[in-house]
């Protein structure tokens, strides 16, 4: 699993993230996602890449999204593969951990008030 950062604006920051996010993938990523996320409150995380969600790729997902909320920030997802996107339906986590088809919605989502 690889991560990337890019600030996007002053306000939103984009998370790259590429491989699998199994054990080892969440493992590799997860004290610098659980950074950037604890550091910042407008979030797009860009999963195009992303070919595998196991669920503690999702509790890494939802811990991070969780963190962000409560900071009255949003934490958005774009660009996830069919894979994906039938794993976060199945879970019940697309409501959590919204899916945008591009970069552009998710950085407009991101940007909108939080909502309770």
């Amino acid at each position: 699993m690889q991560m990337s950062v890019e600030k996007l604006s002053d306000a939103v920051t984009r998370v790259i993230l590429s491989g699998a996010l199994d054990i080892k993938g969440a493992a590799e990523v997860e004290l610098p996602f659980s950074t950037v996320t604890a550091k910042n409150e407008r979030v797009v995380v860009d999963v195009a890449e992303v070919d595998y969600v196991a669920s503690i790729g999702l509790r890494l997902l939802v811990g991070a999204a969780r963190t962000v909320t409560r900071r009255g920030g949003r934490l958005v997802l774009c660009n996830a593969t069919p894979n994906v996107t039938r794993v976060l339906e199945t879970s019940g986590l697309s409501g959590l951990l919204p899916n945008f088809p591009s970069l552009q919605l998710a950085v407009a989502a991101a940007s909108q008030p939080a909502t309770a």
